[in-house]
């Protein structure tokens, strides 16, 4: 059985590094960080998989030049976190440009010790 309990801290140490990863489109990390199950929702309700999220880091055709995060909140429940991040950047998604205010809601689940993240989605602010 895994011993392997969530905290607060293991969360935000997660969501820092995936954040730190996404900045310079870090595949390696990202790949160990989203569960091969991944589904996300991006703001036009497009389903994304995990699969997509690393391609477009691999094309680049998702660049971010300028970038801040904050946790907004962590709820934790058994094996698995939810956490709110609102990430203020400036970049380009295939070729648009992209800036504002942004607001993730990630799952984070627990496996063999280590948290991934198994469901997400994301919205610009207005």
């Amino acid at each position: 059985m895994d011993k392997f309990e969530i905290t607060i801290e293991n969360v935000v140490e997660a969501e820092n590094k995936l954040f730190s990863a996404q900045l310079v489109s870090n595949v390696d990390i990202l790949d160990q960080l989203l569960h091969d199950d991944l589904i996300a929702v991006a703001p036009t309700g497009q389903i994304v998989t995990k699969e997509m999220d690393l391609n477009s880091h691999k094309a680049k055709t998702m660049t971010i030049e300028d970038a801040s995060t904050e946790i907004d909140a962590i709820q934790i429940t058994g094996d698995t976190a939810l956490s709110i991040v609102t990430m203020t950047a400036r970049g380009e998604m295939m070729g648009t440009p992209l800036e504002g205010k942004f607001r993730y809601f990630r799952v984070w689940k627990r496996f063999d010790g280590t948290l991934k993240v198994i469901g997400a989605s994301f919205m610009q602010l207005p």
